[in-house]
């Protein structure tokens, strides 16, 4: 699927759906969705559409089709997400169900030692060590992160910064830790396949994202491994943070306010084990990858009922 419509695709899609015989058939993205709902539509499939980003929907003819008509449910990943869809292409709410990124307890388990991790970059068990783990493009805030770094390391110089993915911005982000002089203060590791390792070798993991985001993944892993989140005030990450008990909400674009988070974590490390244990709790009963498939098959229960009535 290179693209979201060619005849040659459509086809072969459609001998798949044929053969499969699938009840539901769940698109997921912008290169998918034309192709899936175009083939349910004319093979009789119902379709349920996922919406995993804060990305404007323009409002014409093909995309009500696409979003009000095709699907029998919108899922979306935050609840800032599904307002969005509803108000910008008219979908009524209770047609849109929100279900945060869940988290696998049995690979996320706070049990982990990050000790290989602090030992690979060089860093001791006293010395605070502060991580943003995501994909590297523009909206998710690298700039930020990494401009807030020398602020931090006016209050606590023994302070180190990793910086785990890779991405578009990948190289940009390596000129500007360079441009700033903090190679020895900043890692940039690029993409890592041992996750729960390096979020466990944290002492405060940020999301520093100011547009599009939906229930970053990270943030359930950092409260499934009780490390500490600072998080800018993303519309679907309030909630999710519980407005401040379950982690230190900052301005979005505003390098000061997440070093002063930071900051604050590090200075008062009794109210982030609180904060800490709040997360962890909260993610265990609303948060688990169970939890999310269970919501998810209840909402293809809930299309077949409807299909079958």
């Amino acid at each position: 699927m290179k693209r979201p419509f060619s005849l040659p695709t459509l086809f072969s899609l459609a001998n798949i759906i044929r053969g499969a015989k699938p009840d539901i058939l769940h698109s997921h993205s912008s290169i998918d969705s034309w192709l899936i709902a175009i083939s349910g539509q004319f093979l009789g499939v119902p379709i349920v559409r996922s919406r995993h980003v804060k990305i404007p929907i323009r409002n014409h003819i093909f995309n009500r089709w696409l979003y009000a008509k095709a699907p029998r449910r919108i899922l979306t990943s935050g609840h800032g997400i599904a307002q969005m869809v509803s108000e910008q292409v008219g979908i009524p709410l209770e047609k849109i169900k929100s279900i945060p990124a869940g988290v696998d307890f049995r690979r996320f388990d706070f049990n982990i030692s990050g000790e290989k991790i602090r030992k690979e970059l060089g860093v001791n068990p006293h010395q605070p060590l502060i991580g943003k783990i995501a994909v590297i493009r523009g909206w998710k805030g690298y700039d930020y992160f990494v401009d807030s770094a020398p602020l931090v390391l006016k209050k606590f110089p023994e302070a180190r910064f990793v910086i785990v993915g890779d991405g578009p911005g990948y190289q940009s982000i390596c000129s500007r830790v360079k441009n700033h002089g903090l190679e020895k203060s900043i890692f940039v590791l690029g993409h890592r396949e041992d996750i729960p390792e390096i979020m466990a070798a944290l002492d405060i993991h940020c999301v520093a994202s100011f547009a599009v985001e939906g229930t970053t993944q990270v943030i359930p892993q950092a409260f499934a491994m009780k490390t500490p989140v600072v998080s800018t005030r993303m519309d679907s990450i309030i909630p999710i943070l519980g407005n401040g008990e379950r982690g230190i909400l900052v301005d979005l674009k505003n390098s000061q306010d997440m070093a002063d988070g930071i900051i604050h974590i590090l200075n008062n490390p009794e109210s982030a084990k609180v904060r800490v244990e709040k997360a962890y709790t909260f993610c265990k009963k609303e948060l688990s990858a169970d939890n999310m498939m269970d919501q998810t098959i209840a909402v293809y229960m809930d299309v077949l009922n409807e299909s079958h009535s």
